[in-house]
């Protein structure tokens, strides 16, 4: 076991810094944990080892001439939804299996690499970002690094999976409906769905574009918030103090409009002490029943998630999971009135929400309301699929990061949200870093993923 695999972003920067380690060192050593650890997580389904080694040489090369970018000889992976030039993007779909290969990358990704970072392979999602961790599709589903028999999440599986398991400090994945913050919370990470429109989507298979974000998967607040400044587009900021808050809670969505596992309830109730014991005010606040905006960002993503795959769905639904064309289909039979309506009712909703965040810094709320529950088990598959608070901050396009807040007593890990005001993202994601310190919760990580994978 290499213990460089343990740091964070800005850890391995700190230490490219010293000499101590070089960026040529440091990607053997992943590539050895990789090939040791992805047969049992399933994270990885293509690896680019050889451009990588060369890519980290041009870096060890910035360091010695003190010419280093902002994150160079850092390595990442990308959700299989996200163009890698000269590699093909396949979906998670039996789809896209004999797709030519990209001739050029996503706009975010090039953003990462002028920036330094090395990028090492694509990661598995579920099927066309809106399926499930089935058997069925093209490759076996990413497990979760704390329990290999349960889903790590998705559709930014094996982000999740990546991270948490340590193959990788940080992964991109995407989010219309909480694809990146479910992984996270259920791989006790850190995820970031940024504010809509602030990250370029060039170059990512769409699902629903009114909906759709790119965003970055890490294990600190701190790693996410560098990773961000080098992603963002040129939106103005919020950089505020980040202490002794004034946070709404979003209590009717888990005890109310659905009822949250206990062990759930708890460890969010938990984080509030945290978030007290440090001096913040916080107080509960009302938005609209949730089930409300499950309805709206649902409606939107069926409908166009159909229009986007539509000739897929006619022509080669047996090369389609059938949950995933069960979800997609829904959309066949949206009407335009029924679309225009949750449309309308989208910029409604996001209305109201801003109006409470004018009283409030920072909203929060549980991420998910279960457990990561077993692999491949369709009907808890359909039992948890909408049992989450997610959705809400995809329709009104607000910034909301998954933290970690504890683990359940059988060591699966919780997590809760942090909301911001609209390009507030590099607040939330101090307050994230800061709680996790407080948590100490890299520690609680670690000892747990050293006992689950590398004894």
């Amino acid at each position: 076991m290499h213990e460089t695999i343990f740091f964070s972003v800005c850890d391995l920067i700190n230490i490219y810094k010293s000499k101590k380690l070089s960026p040529v060192e440091n990607l053997k050593n992943t590539f050895d944990v990789i090939k040791r650890l992805n047969p049992k997580l399933n994270a990885f389904i293509s690896i680019s080892e050889k451009k990588a080694i060369r890519q980290a040489k041009f870096s060890e090369l910035h360091y010695l001439n003190r010419t280093e970018r902002k994150l160079e000889g850092i390595p990442f992976g990308v959700k299989d939804v996200i163009d890698v030039k000269q590699e093909k993007t396949m979906n998670g779909s039996k789809l896209f299996e004999k797709s030519k290969v990209k001739t050029k990358s996503s706009t975010i990704v090039n953003k990462l690499i002028e920036e330094g970072a090395i990028y090492i392979g694509k990661l598995h999602t579920h099927e066309l970002a809106i399926g499930a961790p089935t058997f069925s599709g093209i490759d076996k589903p990413a497990s979760n690094p704390w329990d290999m028999y349960k889903t790590a999440g998705g559709s930014s599986s094996g982000s999740g999976s990546a991270v948490g398991g340590y193959l990788l400090p940080f992964a991109l994945g995407t989010d219309s409906g909480g694809s990146i913050r479910n992984p996270s919370s259920m791989c006790g990470i850190v995820g970031l769905k940024p504010t809509y429109n602030s990250l370029e989507t060039n170059g990512i298979q769409p699902l629903a574009k009114t909906i759709d974000t790119v965003g970055p998967m890490a294990r600190t607040g701190k790693d996410i918030s560098l990773i961000f400044s080098v992603l963002k587009k040129s939106l103005d900021t919020v950089d505020r103090n980040y202490k002794n808050l004034n946070i709404g809670i979003i209590e009717h969505f888990y005890n109310k409009d659905f009822i949250a596992n206990d062990e759930v309830g708890v460890s969010f109730e938990n984080a509030i002490k945290v978030f007290e014991k440090y001096g913040s005010v916080v107080s509960k606040v009302n938005l609209d029943n949730l089930k409300t905006y499950h309805e709206v960002n649902g409606t939107i993503m069926a409908k166009e998630g159909y229009k986007q795959f539509n000739k897929h769905l006619e022509l080669r639904k047996d090369q389609i999971d059938k949950l995933t064309f069960e979800r997609l289909n829904k959309g066949k039979n949206i009407s335009d009135e029924v679309y225009q309506k949750s449309i309308n009712k989208k910029k409604e909703l996001t209305q109201k929400i801003s109006e409470v965040l004018e009283k409030f810094d920072i909203l929060i709320t549980p991420t998910n309301f279960d457990l990561p529950f077993d692999l491949g088990d369709i009907s808890q598959i359909n039992k948890y699929y909408m049992r989450h608070a997610r959705s809400p901050f995809n329709v009104s396009g607000n910034p909301a990061i998954s933290v970690p807040c504890g683990f359940s007593k059988t060591n699966l890990p919780i997590g809760f949200q942090i909301v911001g005001r609209h390009s507030a993202d590099q607040f939330i994601t101090n307050i994230a870093h800061d709680f996790l310190i407080k948590t100490d919760w890299e520690n609680i990580r670690k000892q747990n993923i050293i006992k689950k994978l590398f004894l």
